[in-house]
């Protein structure tokens, strides 16, 4: 029996089918599929039950997977190990973020990262989506909000604060809110798909205000300049406002009540086979966020 046949059976499994284990691995499908063929020769067993749509676990596969696992987990574990501290880190990281966070926080950070460590490579996706970290193959993922997916070890690694703006010319034509219930009558302009609500610490015991967003979108840029437009009032980090509240365009409102901050968290798969290169991103990271303007 030959251990890296058996290493690839069980990244074919971790990554549901051939083909985005090949991906992740960057080799050919039908390589990994000769050698499990292979490896299933080898023990006289069935380990995969494959058809055109779907690859299944027979009850031989599932005992022999779930027994190899953490076999193959602790070699990795001592593999990483031994090689960040033996030498120069190196090797290629993935990382998946929303836009704005890679533009406009993560930029300064990740330059400095690759200019301290030269010998490794970073793939970075910007995209608002939730990805699938093992099945494509991405080692950190940085999200905002609260997290839902229970599957990832998630760990905090900054608060963003923001408040609430509106334009000159909205303000002229529909006036000013007074109090956060004020909201409820006038035109606001939602960051997150998925919301209708928003809180503030110092008002009503933190529950939140129910509103009717005219306007959702998933990007903070696009919301600035629909805020711009004189399409309603935003909640906005005040670092990316920051030049057209020096211009006059727009202005902060309900400045008496405390916008919660918004958690930054990243998330990877596993923490006690942690990539190496993953920790020291993470550590370079926390270190250099806390003088950021959008972070608190």
């Amino acid at each position: 029996m030959n251990l890296n046949d058996v290493r690839l059976f069980i990244q074919v499994i971790e990554h549901n089918g051939f083909t985005a284990a090949a991906d992740k691995l960057g080799i050919q499908k039908s390589t990994i599929s000769r050698r499990i063929t292979q490896l299933e020769d080898d023990l006289g067993l069935r380990l995969l039950q494959r058809t055109t749509r779907k690859l299944n676990l027979t009850a031989d596969g599932q005992n022999f997977y779930e027994r190899c696992l953490p076999l193959f987990s602790e070699l990795e574990d001592i593999e990483n190990h031994v090689t960040s501290t033996q030498g120069e880190p190196k090797g290629r990281l993935r990382i998946t973020m929303p836009p704005e966070i890679g533009i406009f926080i993560m930029n300064d950070l990740i330059s400095s990262f690759m200019e301290k460590y030269p010998l490794i490579q970073i793939d970075i996706e910007l995209s608002p989506r939730v990805v699938d970290l093992v099945q494509e193959g991405i080692d950190l993922a940085l999200r905002v909000g609260n997290l839902d997916d229970s599957s990832l070890v998630g760990r905090k690694i900054a608060n963003a604060s923001s408040k609430l703006y509106a334009s000159q010319t909205y303000i002229e034509r529909y006036g000013e809110p007074k109090t956060p219930d004020d909201l409820k009558e006038h035109q606001c302009i939602g960051t997150h798909l998925n919301s209708n609500e928003w809180s503030f610490e110092n008002w009503n015991q933190g529950k939140p205000v129910s509103l009717s967003f005219r306007l959702r979108a998933n990007s903070l840029s696009f919301s600035l300049e629909m805020l711009k437009r004189n399409l309603g009032i935003a909640r906005l980090p005040k670092a990316f406002c920051l030049d057209a509240i020096e211009s006059g365009e727009i202005k902060e409102v309900l400045t008496d009540y405390r916008v919660p901050t918004v958690g930054i968290h990243a998330l990877y798969p596993s923490r006690k086979n942690l990539n190496p290169k993953v920790r020291l991103f993470l550590d370079h990271v926390v270190e250099n966020f806390k003088a950021h303007p959008w972070l608190k």
